[in-house]
This record gives C-alpha cells, sequence and structure tokens, in this order.
C-alpha cells in the first residue's frame, strides 16, 4: 500500500512539475499563466474526487468469493485498489485470501 502512494505522489509531482507556463486566452486576449495557478486547483479537484469515490465505494458490502464472507472495507483499501467493473480486488478480512470480491446487492422491498 505504501509503495503504491509514494509512486502514486512521485508521479503527480513530476506531473505538476512539468508544467511551467500556458498561454490563456481570456476574452480574445492571450495571458501567460504560471504553473501553478494551474496545477494547485488540478491536484486539489484530483485529490478531492479521489476521496469522494473511496467514500462511497466503501459504503457498500461485499462478499468473499472464496468463503461467502461479507465485509466493508475501510475507505484507504478502496482508494487504490484494482477493480473490474464492480468487483473489487480486497483481501478478506474472514479468510484472509485476495480475490476480486462482489458487491451485495440490496433488494429493494416494498
Amino acid at each position: 500500500m505504501k509503495k503504491k502512494a509514494v509512486v502514486f505522489t512521485l508521479l503527480l509531482s513530476f506531473v505538476l512539475l512539468n508544467l511551467t507556463s500556458c498561454k490563456v486566452n481570456w476574452f480574445d486576449k492571450q495571458y501567460d499563466a504560471p504553473w501553478w495557478a494551474i496545477a494547485i486547483p488540478v491536484a486539489i479537484f484530483t485529490i478531492a474526487m479521489m476521496l469522494a469515490s473511496a467514500k462511497y465505494i466503501c459504503s457498500h458490502e461485499y462478499l468473499c468469493p472464496k468463503c461467502g464472507g461479507k465485509f466493508k472495507p475501510k475507505w484507504w483499501q478502496t482508494l487504490f485498489s484494482l477493480h473490474i467493473n464492480s468487483d473489487r480486488y480486497f483481501k478478506c478480512p474472514h479468510c484472509g485470501k485476495r480475490s476480486f470480491c462482489h458487491i451485495v446487492r440490496k433488494n429493494k422491498e416494498k
């Protein structure tokens, strides 16, 4: 987990620092904007969206295909977990095996 976070942070820093300046057109006038004026809002928006999606995803209950145990993952586990459609790759807290876990769908009964 820590290795993925470090790699992500270094990659994000590299991308943000490679921006030197941008030409911005505003009402038929051209301005030279510094890199940080664009990079900081983009970084804040990206981090906010990642945290919001992780919080939403961890609100679901998941089913382990190996042992059949149901669990709710922590938000930081969902942040960088691999996924295919709605299945996510987690370590089951019951059996300790890693696999693609399915979302437990709740039937709405009236």
